[in-house]
């Protein structure tokens, strides 16, 4: 049998490929166990005695079906419930299993649809599924945050901006940032997870991330057209509260750090709260161009 990652199903749900996943006798008792109450590491690895390598790999593969409680021990999502009642009820046959996990994988919950938004890896599965859409994708994506820094006139250092002298100086920086961003995803990747990540993957997803701070600027930009409201009817005086504009700002970077965090994901194959923790140091990182350069926050 093959082994999928559950990253792949629950970016593209497929209850069949779960299915194949579930049908293994430790993952199968895993969900047993956690069925019954959420269990440590420790208390999982006794309990199932396999090595310790492999019991990362089958937490792994399960990722969506399990996850960690607020005392960080393991426990089934809300899909891994459901998809163990279906295969735990003797009443029901293979294929009307197979129906039940579709019903309950093509529930959306509010939360679920938060995060494809801010970690969206299912979105840069879609953009990078083979090399001619990665380069198709990074083109558009590119021209679009280009554009957007050129109306505002800003440009970018990494997930901080300043105000540009001229549309070559937003071009510049700003491939100058995808440039650095994706060499730190990558060798990131290499040194501390010993994991090869794919470069076009990298890339397009680093440039992805500009995005959301490419439209903060676009927006900073119309509140300011007007003398009252702004050309698009945004009240300037919300985007004069210097606070206010602060803590829109660092939503917009935690967007994008969160975009680089599951490009790195999706390129690796790696959980996403792994990967995260390196999209942590580039905002850190970027907090302190902030305070150095000051830009229009100030």
């Amino acid at each position: 049998m093959g082994v999928c990652k559950m990253q792949q199903v629950t970016e593209r749900p497929d209850p069949a490929r779960v299915m194949r996943i579930v049908n293994h006798p430790v993952r199968m008792r895993i969900i047993e166990l956690l069925s019954v109450k959420p269990m440590s590491w420790k208390e999982l690895s006794t309990e199932l005695g396999v090595r310790t390598g492999a019991l990362y790999h089958h937490l792994d593969t399960l990722e969506g079906i399990v996850t960690r409680d607020a005392e960080r021990r393991y426990a089934l999502t809300p899909l891994g419930r459901e998809i163990y009642a279906q295969l735990s009820d003797e009443k029901m046959t293979p294929a009307q299993s197979l129906q039940g996990i579709e019903r309950a994988m093509s529930r959306r919950t509010l939360a679920g649809s938060a995060t494809e938004v801010f970690v969206p890896r299912g979105v840069i599965v879609r953009l990078t599924s083979s090399r001619p859409r990665a380069l198709a994708s990074l083109a558009a994506i590119s021209c679009l945050v280009v554009g957007l820094l050129v109306y505002s006139g800003d440009q970018l250092v990494l997930f901080s901006f300043s105000p540009s002298g001229s549309a070559s100086a937003s071009v510049s920086t700003f491939l100058g940032s995808l440039g650095a961003l994706a060499a730190v995803a990558y060798v990131s990747l290499a040194v501390a997870f010993k994991e090869r990540g794919d470069l076009f993957t990298l890339v397009t997803s680093s440039a992805l991330s500009f995005v959301p701070l490419s439209i903060f600027g676009a927006l900073l930009g119309i509140a300011y057209g007007g003398s009252t409201t702004g050309s698009a009817g945004l009240p300037v005086s919300l985007f004069s509260n210097g606070a206010f504009v602060t803590v829109v700002f660092a939503f917009f970077q935690a967007w994008g750090a969160g975009i680089v965090g599951a490009g790195m994901s999706v390129a690796s194959g790696l959980r996403v709260e792994k990967t995260l923790v390196v999209s942590l140091v580039v905002l850190y990182a970027t907090m302190l161009i902030v305070l150095v350069q000051g830009g229009r926050l100030a």
